[in-house]
């Protein structure tokens, strides 16, 4: 018999213990009935490729965190509706990764304890031996690309062990790991990168040892594209559901991201792992629709299935946000929902906050770049220090010095119509430093690569530059304070549309300029921002946004 490995799939584990595929349909149906209509998106924010997982009568999920730590955090929700972080895979990445963290997936192994898979960009290339071993590559010339890594934990809070060097490194690169179980054996079941180098994308099937930390023999194909279907030039994610005498499989085809994308949903299904596969002739069952775009990378527990897309519209500045739909099957085959998301649900989540940093700690929904990362204290304010050293990326951290945000602090947004504010201590601010607030590039790949905001430095009257990196000139506005020790500082932003003002008591506003376009087209998170010169510290009093 053969089955799921993960807890969050009861069919699966209704299958474990013996039941017919009707038997695990009956069974999951009652549990995703007592769950609550939920909202769409379920989670506001860029939280794509997210995986669900349901442990001991809690869900869990974990998205794709690109360049920003602390890397892969953990959400988790006793009623689908209600999230909060629970943790973090890792507050500092492993030592053999560089960035680009991609693509997780939780599960609970048979031994009780739980793996944690991943994609990430390694700082080395490395090569995977065929006893299953990893070694660092030898020889001139190789690219480092996406390989795959694993930790271990006795929870899915953690804290959790990675194994310390990739589980799986190739020179087109691995990346959407899945695994699964067959009898007592153990597999992993990935997506091979070639489409990065315009070949083929393979789905492949490959043993891995009962702990989850070695893949043992060789690969088997699944699964490729089909350049001339829906597909084109990628077929990803792959996530698998056994039912019925079949396995079906879930996955992603074309163009994942950007306002250009065209990404949607397919299935397969086959009597043996191995295969033969066959297509569902209904593909894509998951596609754009209902004031979404582009939704994919599918996660199923409990009965739903949990998948990323983007607001149609403006909306690309959230970035792909969290949705889930009941997994459903008719004539052997799975849907997901009606097909298309659910539509947008007023009031549904929030990424609003206010912030006055009280301390003890940082509220968890800060994070930072991976390889910048400032020095933060909290405590009847924020301050916040530009790093000194980078751990990797480009520039280098002596380089960004000069730059009015070579601190970033930010948060997701679930919305591109928002304000946000800043109250920045002058009093704080020495000779060439300035703190600021705006908006940067968030993923899915180079993120601060783009940005425009607003930076504030010592003087009288204080001074106020207007900057955006790959959107046009800065621009410096006096602003007479009467000696105030703090400054405002506001965005708002309408679309692509955003303008900033400036206020001593932020009571009475000034306008600093007319309004700008935003030099990212997708995925933005708001910012606080230190920089101006070397070690730059600032300090914020207040931070607030509000969705509109």
């Amino acid at each position: 018999m053969v089955v799921r490995v993960r807890r969050a799939l009861l069919a699966g584990v209704v299958a474990l213990l013996g039941m017919s595929g009707t038997a695990a349909a009956q069974t999951a149906t009652p549990l995703a009935a007592q769950v609550p209509a939920v909202g769409s998106p379920l989670v506001k924010g860029d939280w794509p490729d997210p995986d669900l997982s349901l442990v001991g009568g809690a869900y869990y999920t974990v998205a794709t965190s690109t360049n920003w730590a602390p890397t892969f955090r953990v959400l988790r929700s006793t009623d689908l509706r209600n999230w909060a972080i629970a943790g973090s895979v890792f507050e500092r990445p492993p030592r053999w990764t560089r960035d680009s963290f991609w693509a997780p997936e939780l599960t609970e192994l048979p031994n009780g304890r739980f793996a944690f898979f991943y994609s990430a960009l390694p700082r080395r290339a490395w090569t995977t031996r065929p006893n299953g071993v990893t070694v660092p590559a030898r020889g001139r010339g190789q690219r480092p690309w996406y390989c795959l890594g694993v930790a271990t934990a006795a929870r899915p809070e953690g804290p959790w062990r990675d194994l310390g060097r990739p589980l799986r490194c190739v020179p087109d690169g691995t990346i959407d790991p899945t695994p699964v179980a067959a009898g007592r054996r153990l597999y992993l079941v990935y997506k091979e990168d070639a489409n990065a180098f315009g070949r083929p994308t393979p789905i492949l099937l490959q043993r891995l040892r009962a702990d989850g930390r070695r893949l043992l023999g060789q690969p088997r194909e699944l699964l490729r594209n089909r350049p001339r279907s829906w597909e084109s030039d990628v077929i990803e994610a792959p996530f698998l559901v056994r039912r019925g005498g079949w396995w079906h499989m879930l996955y992603s085809g074309a163009l994942c991201c950007s306002r250009q994308c065209s990404y949607a949903v397919g299935s397969a299904r086959a009597r043996r792992l191995i295969g033969p596969w066959r297509r569902n002739p209904a593909n894509p069952i998951l596609r754009s629709g209902a004031g979404w775009r582009c939704p994919g990378h599918v996660s199923v527990a409990g009965g739903f299935a949990a998948f990323h897309a983007y607001r149609a519209g403006d909306g690309y500045l959230a970035g792909r946000q969290m949705h889930v739909a009941r997994l459903t099957y008719a004539r052997g085959w799975p849907r997901i929902g009606s097909g298309r998301p659910l539509a947008p649900t007023p009031g549904a989540a929030t990424t609003s906050f206010d912030d006055g940093f009280a301390g003890p700690a940082l509220a968890p929904e800060w994070e930072w770049p991976v390889a910048y990362r400032p020095g933060v204290r909290v405590g009847d304010g924020l301050a916040l220090r530009a790093p000194v050293r980078a751990t990797g990326g480009t520039p280098t951290a002596r380089q960004l010095a000069g730059r009015p945000d070579a601190a970033i602090l930010a948060r997701r947004i679930g919305s591109d119509r928002l304000v946000a504010t800043a109250e920045v201590d002058r009093s704080a601010l020495a000779g060439g430093e300035v703190a600021g607030l705006g908006l940067t590039l968030a993923g899915p790949f180079a993120i601060a690569t783009r940005a425009i905001g607003v930076s504030v430095g010592a003087g009288e009257p204080a001074p106020l530059t207007v900057w955006a990196r790959g959107g046009g000139p800065a621009a410096t506005y006096p602003l007479a304070t009467g000696g105030a020790p703090t400054v405002h500082l506001r965005l708002e932003l309408s679309g692509r549309s955003v303008r900033f003002a400036a206020s001593p008591d932020g009571i009475a506003w000034t306008d600093l300029g007319p309004p700008r376009k935003t030099p990212m087209a997708e995925t933005a998170r708001i910012a606080l921002t230190a920089g101006g010169q070397r070690a730059a510290t600032v300090r914020f009093a207040r931070a607030t946004l509000a969705e509109r």
